[in-house]
């Protein structure tokens, strides 16, 4: 690079209203200072994202799509890879992602086994496929996109009807419950978009490290919070 040339950083710039279902399920509780902090994380994203808990959220919708006759199976799986991650984190330095990554995950995995009382009524009803490859799946309500990915898919007769979701909630910090109110609202409400109809009962978010599962209800106050949320982040995103 010359004495003349300088190297100017685009910023990154997301156009039109846009949120994740966390950051989205957050802004429905936030202070007004937090909503706008939300607001400009999301307008205005950095590059760095990340993913201390995705390589736990992969390998248990991956082990728990085998659907085992043998519920104990999964959760010996879970611990056996905990202890995998934890010994390949020692190549790394702590303060690297790679470390992070495959520590946090370890303890995602052993929270997940200290659930399993909670988990097996779900796992022996169920029928489970994993949802992960689907990322881009959304709602858009008011002018406002929000992701709404399920982690996995419950079914029923042979694997023939969907009749509800899971989705894991992997960070330590206690999930608050209308937050998943508003969670589990648009991934209901994404499923009726594609014309499936799902019940509410098994609808389910699994706060992981709080060992609490959630079930979804028809709330109409939680749909009337949604409104009025997505009203509010399109009216005010080309004010951040």
């Amino acid at each position: 690079m010359s004495e003349d040339e300088v190297e100017v950083k685009v910023k990154k710039v997301v156009k039109d209203p846009k949120l994740s279902l966390k950051r989205f399920s957050q802004y429905t509780v936030a202070t007004e200072n937090g909503k706008a902090s939300i607001l400009k994380g999301c307008k205005y994203p950095g590059d760095y994202v990340p993913r201390f808990y995705e390589m736990a959220r992969k390998l248990v919708c991956d082990i728990l799509s085998a659907n085992f006759d043998d519920q104990d199976l999964y959760f010996e799986e879970f611990k056996k890879q905990a202890a995998v991650y934890r010994k390949e984190a020692k190549a790394f330095p702590i303060n690297k992602d790679p470390y992070k990554n495959r520590i946090r995950s370890a303890n995602g995995l052993d929270a997940i086994v200290a659930m399993s009382m909670h988990l097996k009524p779900i796992l022996s009803k169920y029928i489970l496929n994993s949802n992960l490859t689907r990322r881009k799946n959304s709602i858009t309500k008011n002018g406002v996109r929000i992701g709404a990915m399920a982690d996995m898919l419950l079914f029923k007769d042979a694997g023939a009807t969907q009749v509800g979701f899971l989705k894991f909630n992997f960070t330590t910090k206690k999930i608050k419950e209308d937050e998943v109110k508003a969670a589990l609202f648009v991934l209901r409400a994404f499923f009726e978009k594609e014309g499936i109809k799902l019940d509410p009962k098994s609808c389910f978010l699994v706060d992981v490290f709080a060992w609490r599962i959630y079930v979804a209800s028809d709330n109409s106050e939680i749909e009337k919070t949604v409104d009025k949320a997505t009203i509010e982040i399109r009216d005010n995103w080309d004010l951040i």
